[in-house]
């Protein structure tokens, strides 16, 4: 008989116009996106750390396959003529594919090589097993149905029992010999090992080993098929290949002929194969299979350092199966300036060297223009006693930062009539609402008609773009006439009161303003947005009525603090009260 194979082979290749002398250092390091709100880098995973896969199936999942609990295993078979161009490579992870067809299922992997491909694995004796992985079941959780489990090979020790190998892989292939990958599949029911779309790289991708009383012998899954129908499918199964250490040493290869069996003897042999055929169960048409995700085995974090400093500790990725996605870290805002960025891989020969040097500098990005919507300009509103409530609405178009930073509005008005009088406040939202009787007491208006404007600002805590930046009227006006009749219910007593600081945003310094009902003690600090105390500026006594305060943008040692967004809060015994403010640099 004649068969047809095509070797299908992943892998990925990448270049590097800058490879390290040991192969433990990441390369092409490179700034990916910088700006104020964040920098993000990427890096390629070490050449010593590169997976290539190799497999016989297309890695296009069609379903799962069972024998009716009947235990084997299912492999691929790689013989010396296939085998050439990974002579000395490290045989690293194995991956399969689970079916969900199926609520019970374990599976032990393994590797075997033999002399020839005439001679099959030794199940039994494990004469020829070099390399195993713990087993995972379904019932424990540590198999994962309809899609890639990929597990770390472990070193067989020969003569001794698979659950002593715990020394990860060192095995290189011989490319004169023949290499058998898979799972031994048992305590099962119905049909859970994972079949690819096919067709079938006969005695190759879809090989059983079949073990029942009597020994050992190898099958594929379309001789293994129910009478008068065919499976011609390959097993989901692949191995992870790493660069050899290229030594001339050759390795030892040690014969143990013990009974010790790696799993027990009625899962193993203890059946005859009469009535044992293999089956097909429901076909999977819309499961989606994610590509084999390595976790990163080899290499336990990446140290990413700004300036000589550690700015970020990143677990490894890896490169996905049959993908060339490459190491990142996203760093948070910073201020402008110029900026310095290497890696370093944390392996088990310890800290590698530095990667490439790469630098950026990085500069502010104004607030994006805005524009005023309501009220229209112009407008004139009155109070009486029945509106004395009544919201109006300030409202304006957003900015955008494409820095990706956080905005602070600052909303001020005036009343231009007379003496100006001010205050402002400051929010992240685009809209504001103020009550007639709020407008009355922030700017001490009497009775009779008042001329007033407003304006916004927008900051990103270093730059200012005012409203109407983009040619638009910066100022509206608006006229609020106050009903005579009504002097007695907008004038109101003294009463505590903290109103927003003039300028805001302010550089050097800036005035607070506040009211007190009763002489009594009181105490007014400025502390940053994490809670801690930055200066205390009032703590006495002090009369009723209004006053204010100066602060100089100093901290209780008087020490200029840096630029950026700060809390103020008047306490007293009966009253208390905090806002922000934004000091520029």
């Amino acid at each position: 008989m004649k068969f047809f194979y095509n070797l299908f082979v992943c892998s990925f290749v990448l270049f590097n116009s800058l490879l390290s002398q040991d192969g433990n250092t990441p390369t092409n390091f490179q700034v990916d996106a910088a700006s104020i709100g964040g920098v993000q880098l990427s890096w390629e995973t070490p050449e010593n750390f590169r997976r290539q896969w190799i497999s016989h199936s297309n890695l296009q999942y069609f379903g799962g396959i069972g024998a009716g609990s009947t235990p084997a295993f299912y492999c691929h078979k790689f013989p010396d003529s296939l085998l050439t161009d990974y002579h000395g490579m490290l045989v690293k992870d194995i991956a399969f594919v689970p079916s969900a067809d199926s609520d019970s299922a374990s599976f032990q992997p393994l590797v075997f090589e033999t002399d020839s491909s005439g001679i099959i694995p030794d199940i039994v004796g494990r004469t020829n097993l070099v390399l195993s992985a713990p087993k995972v079941s379904f019932s424990d959780n540590t198999a994962f149905e309809n899609e890639w489990n990929t597990i770390q090979l472990k070193n067989h020790v020969p003569g001794q029992s698979i659950e002593n190998d715990v020394i990860p892989s060192t095995y290189e292939i011989d490319s004169t010999k023949t290499l058998w990958f898979g799972y031994w599949l048992y305590d099962y029911v119905n049909f859970p090992a994972g079949a690819d779309i096919g067709p079938a790289n006969e005695s190759l991708g879809n090989v059983i080993i079949w073990c029942p009383v009597g020994g050992c012998f190898e099958s594929t899954l379309n001789l293994s098929a129910q009478d008068g129908s065919s499976l011609n499918f390959d097993w989901l199964l692949s191995v992870s290949l790493l660069p050899g250490n290229n030594s001339e040493d050759t390795r030892e290869v040690i014969l143990s002929n013990s009974n010790d069996n790696m799993i027990s003897n009625s899962s193993m042999n203890n059946y005859s194969m009469e009535n044992v055929k293999i089956d097909i169960g429901p076909i999977k048409d819309n499961i989606w299979m994610e590509p084999i995700n390595l976790n990163g085995r080899d290499i336990s974090n990446y140290f990413v350092f700004e300036n000589g400093v550690v700015a970020d500790v990143v677990q490894p990725d890896y490169v996905n199966f049959n993908t060339t996605t490459r190491e990142s870290s996203m760093l948070g805002p910073r201020n402008p300036g110029v900026y310095s960025y290497y890696v370093r891989a944390q392996t088990a020969d310890g800290l590698s060297d530095s990667s490439n040097v790469v630098s950026v500098e990085l500069v502010n990005t104004l607030p994006g223009s805005f524009d005023m919507i309501a009220p229209e300009n112009g407008i004139n509103i009155s109070v009486t006693s029945s509106n004395i409530n009544n919201p109006n609405m300030f409202i304006w178009t957003n900015s955008v930062d494409t820095d990706g930073q956080e905005l602070t509005y600052s909303f001020e008005m005036c009343s231009i009539s007379d003496n100006v009088v001010c205050f402002d406040t400051s929010m992240t939202e685009r809209i504001l609402q103020l009550t007639n009787q709020s407008i009355i007491e922030n700017l001490n208006l009497t009775n009779g008609n008042h001329d007033l404007s407003w304006t916004v600002d927008v900051s990103d805590g270093i730059d200012i773009t005012t409203i109407g930046s983009n040619g638009a009227d910066s100022i509206r006006y608006l006229t609020f006439a106050v009903d005579q009749l009504e002097l007695d219910i907008i004038e109101l007593p003294n009463r505590y009161s903290l109103s927003q600081n003039y300028p805001n945003p302010f550089n050097p310094s800036t005035t607070i303003s506040y009211q007190v009902e009763k002489s009594e003690f009181v105490s007014l600090s400025i502390f940053d947005l994490n809670g801690n105390l930055i200066k205390n500026i009032l703590h006495q006594h002090v009369k009723a009525g209004p006053r204010t305060v100066d602060w100089d943008g100093k901290n209780n040692y008087g020490q200029n603090v840096s630029g950026g967004i700060y809390l103020y809060s008047l306490e007293s015994p009966t009253f208390s009260k905090t806002k922000k403010m934004i000091l520029l640099k």
